[in-house]
């Protein structure tokens, strides 16, 4: 992590692992999105047959909702409690 040593203090030791984990997680997701638009999506498409651009766009919609799920629960809102449930 950036500013391991500093911001150690800031929460517990036990979670750096996990916190650790996670960062490097963002890093991938960061690296597949920039992937991702660096293509534009008519472009892509064109590329792939019709069964790969509905597994595409299911992917696309799934990881979407997903990432939302993950800032609910960032700002304190239970997901469960939250339409964005139904989509999944």
């Amino acid at each position: 992590m950036s500013e391991d040593d500093s911001n150690s203090e800031e929460y517990p030791t036990e979670i750096h692992d996990y916190l650790a984990a996670f960062e490097k997680s963002l890093g991938s997701v960061d690296e597949m999105l920039k992937t991702m638009m660096s293509v534009s999506r008519s472009e892509l498409l064109q590329k792939l047959d019709p069964l790969e651009q509905a597994k595409l766009d299911l992917v696309s919609v799934y990881t979407l909702n997903s990432m939302f799920w993950v800032y609910l629960a960032t700002q304190g809102i239970n997901p469960k409690e939250h339409p964005v449930k139904q989509e999944l």
